[in-house]
């Protein structure tokens, strides 16, 4: 059992932002009220609940943590041409609507090319940035897709078909997750994770429920599948932006065991970066790396927003492995 799960709060209504003249940004906060803000960038397909997970980690180190809906996911309005690069903008206008001159960021899996995002467009507005298990836009790797999880490969190749289709799929799965993890068909999506993965899912009901309950209202949404879809094709779209002139400092962690997103993209990645530090993780997977070490994120983006960090020199990318493994258990 992991202490920092037990007592979560509920999933309480989202607040509304309308950012556009009926287009409206759905969001959550969790951690300390009155603590430094840091925005959390969820994974693909899930939503702004799954930010839940880090609530009593973030309160303890006094951080005010703002969960968002992407634009067409959950209870956040669809903007269909949406771009990458329009998200620096959106989140230095929401900073503004809540009265934040400054703010961290958390991406999580597929909020990964969200955090670089921000770092190429705001970094002045930026107290410091973390990745967990982050998804990399493979048109910025020469690397293929082949070494996603088969889900995402099947998908790449249908995602032009008509979005009925991917709102029914995606609601027949949300129905099946209602299973218990041990149980088909769930049994079977276990077997192609990693065994960390696969340990902290049938063991935590904590995290199976926040991981499911934010799957669900992410993908049975007002926008349904095609909202999903258009999330999704930001991964497969090459940013404008250059990666190497991004000299705002990020932290990326990720395991070496991950069968969702392969750690050759990322270390490609930030191996472009002049101010990116890689954390690879030895046996740990996709959710277990984002469970096991937000509380290292958090305490980088803490000390970050508190000033107790000076900004990282201007280096070439390095890469630090970490062979420690907090217990699961």
């Amino acid at each position: 059992m992991i202490d920092s799960l037990q007592n979560l709060p509920p999933p309480d209504e989202p607040s509304f932002w309308e950012h556009a003249p009926g287009k409206v940004l759905a969001w959550n906060e969790f951690g300390d009220p009155d603590g430094n803000p840091v925005f959390y960038y969820h994974g693909w397909p899930s939503s702004r609940l799954q930010a839940r997970l880090a609530h009593n980690l973030a309160k303890e180190r006094g951080i005010r943590l703002i969960s968002m809906d992407r634009p067409g996911i959950g209870k956040s309005t669809l903007i269909p041409d949406r771009k990458l690069e329009d998200w620096p903008a959106l989140m230095a206008r929401f900073a503004d609507h809540l009265g934040f001159e400054n703010f961290g960021q958390l991406g999580v899996s597929g909020g990964g090319p969200y955090v670089l995002a921000c770092a190429a467009g705001i970094p002045e507005r930026l107290s410091g940035s973390a990745v967990l298990a982050g998804m990399v836009p493979l048109p910025l790797t020469n690397l293929s897709s082949q070494g996603l999880h088969p889900i995402y490969r099947a998908l790449i190749p249908l995602r032009k078909l008509p979005s009925p289709l991917f709102t029914c799929g995606f609601r027949i799965a949300a129905l099946t997750t209602k299973c218990q993890p041990s149980r088909f068909p769930m049994s079977l999506l276990l077997r192609s994770l990693s065994e960390e993965d696969r340990v902290i899912m049938l063991h935590s009901k904590d995290i199976w429920e926040v991981l499911t309950r934010s799957f669900t209202e992410g993908v049975v949404s007002p926008s349904g599948g095609r909202g999903i879809m258009v999330d999704a094709e930001i991964y497969l779209r090459k940013p404008t932006f250059e990666v190497e002139n991004i000299t705002h400092p990020i932290h990326y962690w990720h395991g070496d065991d991950d069968k969702n997103i392969p750690a050759a993209l990322v270390k490609e990645l930030t191996s472009k970066m002049p101010n990116a530090t890689l954390h690879i993780e030895d046996h740990l997977g996709h959710f277990s790396l984002a469970v096991h070490r937000a509380a290292a994120a958090l305490d980088l983006l803490e000390s970050r927003a508190c000033g107790r960090l000076p900004p990282q020199p201007k280096q070439k990318a390095s890469q630090k492995h970490d062979s420690s493994i907090t217990p699961h258990a």
